[in-house]
């Protein structure tokens, strides 16, 4: 339903950065609907949304709207632009971007949270907004009605079927582990020896694992936003409840070697790049992961579920068939591997 209390959007500030365009103004707008989207490149909820966010723009671009992205970063290295631009690809995204690296708009906004839509009228009033996933009819109907008012011979167009099953109505929805930071600004560490900031510890995992905590195991550094591998194997274990686990993680954290697209493996070339990068790989309550419980991201390798970072990026560890409850263990091989964030999902079909 669009609200009928008239607030005009917020311009956009100067100075700021815009991919897939050349900067823009919302006055340049006036006479035309625009769809704001805040969304993070590593945020499963964003991931989520974004199919459908591309779906709009491309469906009703010729009728009057225009999409616009809003992305604000959670992480340091979603700050460039480089990283932002491999996940607009990724995703399919052709239509503007602006990188919010300051959260200005956000503020401007009174933004609360990713992902996040504001749907704004041909006269400049935000009409309707949404936070989170779901209410994708809401959102189309929405979308459907100011364009309407904008142009009286707008006739509507058939909706948008669910792109996922667990978008599709009879999805059951429960209430899964919190998100689990790594690094020591946000971060819930198990081990009774607690956090080192920026020097290197020696964790003992010593096999008691509570709830919505992490619990590491060998020589590791401590970084505000994330965990590096000091050694040459540890691992992180945690209990969780939910039906998908995912990682944010990059082959390294070092902002300079991101910035330059070192990564340390590409010195040497790219035919031995993944030989030299770290490797992760997943078990799950003390075994071997299952090819059906198996995420996206993961490849069997001599039978062990295997991930190889390449770039910072959320990596789909596992997809439970249902909402389940289980113990998750982490090896990391090779010096630099950063984690930042475990989340977890939980619509089951």
């Amino acid at each position: 339903m669009l609200d009928q209390q008239l607030v005009r959007a917020p311009e956009f500030p100067e100075g700021v950065r815009w991919l897939n365009s050349k900067p823009l103004a919302l006055r340049q707008y006036r006479g035309k609907c625009v769809l704001v989207d805040f969304w993070e490149y590593t945020c499963v909820n964003c991931v989520h949304t974004l199919p459908y966010v591309v779906e709009w723009d491309r469906k009703y671009r010729d009728h009057g709207l225009a999409t616009i992205g809003v992305h604000a970063p959670e992480f340091q290295f979603a700050r460039e632009a480089r990283q932002v631009e491999r996940a607009m690809e990724e995703f399919g995204i052709t239509y503007p971007v602006v990188m919010d690296n300051d959260y200005e708009i956000w503020q401007a906004f009174s933004n609360q949270g990713w992902p996040s839509k504001f749907l704004i009228d041909s006269k400049g009033y935000i009409r309707y907004q949404h936070m989170g996933e779901g209410e994708y009819l809401a959102t189309e109907l929405a979308i459907q009605g100011v364009l309407r008012e904008a142009d009286p011979e707008f006739r509507p167009q058939p909706l948008t079927v669910p792109m996922r099953d667990e978008d599709r109505p009879g999805a059951m929805c429960y209430r899964p582990s919190p998100e689990l930071y790594c690094g020591t600004e946000r971060g819930n560490i198990g081990n009774e020896e607690g956090f080192a900031d920026e020097a290197v510890a020696i964790y003992i995992d010593r096999g008691v694992h509570e709830p919505n905590k992490f619990y590491l195991q060998g020589a590791w550094r401590a970084r505000s936003e994330y965990l590096e591998l000091a050694g040459t194997h540890g691992h992180i274990t945690l209990h969780y409840r939910a039906k998908d686990v995912n990682l944010v993680l990059s082959p390294t954290g070092d902002p300079v070697e991101l910035m330059l697209g070192l990564q340390g493996a590409q010195l040497i070339g790219a035919a031995n790049a993944d030989a030299a990068r770290p490797r992760i790989t997943v078990t799950q309550d003390g075994a071997a992961l299952p090819d059906a419980n198996a995420g996206a991201d993961v490849r069997t390798v001599d039978g062990v579920a295997t991930v190889t970072p390449s770039r910072p990026r959320m990596a789909r560890l596992v997809s439970n068939p249902t909402f389940e409850e289980h113990e998750l263990r982490v090896d990391v091989y090779g010096r630099g591997a950063a984690l930042y964030a475990f989340t977890f999902t939980t619509c089951v079909a």
